[in-house]
């Protein structure tokens, strides 16, 4: 807990206000009541997927090798604005998995859980604006939805999402130029079938503690944005304690845009010596003529050469949005990997864009270390000299939008084609493909 005390500290000096996270899917404009001086604003959304999953397990037995199954999740809020200087936002959900048409269900009653969270609180928080607007404390069960999210990501495709219970004190000063965003929290857990709580659930990822400092700078060189962050994984019955040191540099002028991160850890992964570190290169460009963004990258993650040591070298991912980045499938995190990815975005109409995407996958140590999910599960594990190359996907995406309805649809194709170190490591199949079709209708 040593960094945590650092923050405290740093809590009582700050300027700050709470920095601008991504929209949520479900935000709308205010639907005020009139109340006494203060204003009530009520929401929600109904999400439904459905998902085909055909040769998961590369040609496994197991029930999970082909899948399909419907995903239902509603949603309801209310914010009230108690006074100038306090918020409160309140939000209900209700995720579901439902069975389709194949004879193999998902065990819906494991936990944590991330297909089912019956009728439960999602999130629960108080605003508190302070320093005339400019600095604001968020107390209670909230979303954390840091810069490219890369790390940090409430992650809003899986159905359940992601929500932390704790602090958050932030603020923008020097004109907008510089932000500071400071948070200790705690993960939570989801119990499918009460409320979602604390208890231990024997994972390392979902018993954790987050804590971090974040700080944003728009001010040292025209059309770029530099960032900095200190960040802390903590699970003391694992033995792990976890310090993540990043820069994130954002350029974008005209039809031309790059980024890039680097990320370095030390600490202490399950009582051993933790040593890792990822990158992420990327550049794109809009194609004016043909309606056309595309965008090329490499991403790196670190990876153990010797598992019988006392060394941990496996970058960890920490609670990253791994399915915008690493393929629609989720077959890969950013753990012992090595990526490469072109991506182009078309504007067919003035509703309806098509994202087609090729991933590229090798691993970083085949030889010792283990091939991860987006779950940052082990997906297969090497005995013997194999080849790096895990294979390529191919994602094909329609997304349209009907803006007068508040609806959104969305329908997409992946094919994965299986490389050598499939081959090599088990039972395969050529290929594995996914097949979904989403709805979302806010209101």
């Amino acid at each position: 807990m040593r960094y945590s005390l650092v923050m405290l500290a740093a809590l009582s000096v700050l300027p700050m206000q709470v920095a601008a996270e991504q929209t949520p899917l479900s935000a709308q404009p205010p639907q005020l009541i009139e109340a006494s001086g203060s204003a009530m604003e009520f929401g929600g959304s109904v999400r439904l997927r459905y998902e085909v999953k055909q040769d998961f397990g590369f040609g496994s037995t197991a029930a999970s090798n082909t899948q399909d199954y419907w995903l239902s999740q509603l949603r309801f809020y209310m914010k009230w604005q108690a006074s100038d200087k306090v918020n409160v936002h309140l939000e209900a959900q209700d995720a579901r998995i439902h069975q389709a048409f194949s004879d193999h269900s998902i065990s819906n009653t494991s936990t944590p859980n991330i297909f089912e969270d019956q009728l439960d609180i999602h999130q629960a928080y108080v605003d508190v604006h302070l320093n005339g607007g400019d600095s604001t404390l968020r107390i209670g069960r909230q979303k954390l939805n840091i810069a490219a999210q890369r790390l940090i990501a409430s992650l809003e495709w899986v159905n359940t999402a992601r929500v932390w219970d704790g602090l958050r004190w932030t603020s923008h000063f020097a004109d907008n130029q510089h932000t500071v965003d400071v948070f200790i929290t705690q993960l939570v857990p989801v119990n499918p079938t009460a409320a979602n709580n604390h208890d231990t659930t024997g994972s390392r990822m979902f018993n954790s503690h987050f804590n971090g400092i974040y700080y944003t700078n728009t001010s040292w060189l025209a059309d770029l944005q530099s960032e900095v962050y200190l960040l802390q994984r903590q699970e003391s019955m694992a033995q792990d304690d976890i310090q993540t040191l990043g820069i994130r540099l954002a350029y974008q002028q005209g039809d031309y845009d790059a980024d890039m991160e680097w990320m370095n850890q030390s600490g202490e992964f399950g009582g051993m010596n933790h040593q890792a570190s990822a990158y992420h290169l990327g550049a794109g460009m809009k194609l004016k003529a043909l309606a056309t963004h595309v965008g090329i990258a490499y991403n790196f993650a670190s990876g153990d050469s010797d598992a019988t040591d006392n060394q941990h070298q496996t970058f960890d991912n920490l609670y990253p949005l791994n399915h915008a980045y690493y393929g629609f499938m989720d077959f890969f995190s950013l753990q012992n990997m090595r990526n490469a990815e072109l991506v182009a975005k078309t504007k067919l109409s003035k509703n309806l864009v098509l994202r087609t995407a090729w991933q590229g996958f090798w691993l970083d140590e085949e030889d010792n270390d283990a091939w991860y999910n987006a779950g940052a599960k082990a997906v297969r594990q090497a005995t013997t000299d194999v080849a790096s190359d895990v294979g390529q996907e191919i994602d094909i995406t329609l997304i349209y939008k009907l803006p007068k309805q508040k609806m959104k649809l969305v329908a997409g194709y992946s094919r994965f084609f299986s490389g050598d170190y499939i081959k090599q490591t088990g039972v395969s199949s050529a290929e594995a493909d996914f097949l979904f079709v989403q709805s979302k209708w806010s209101f």
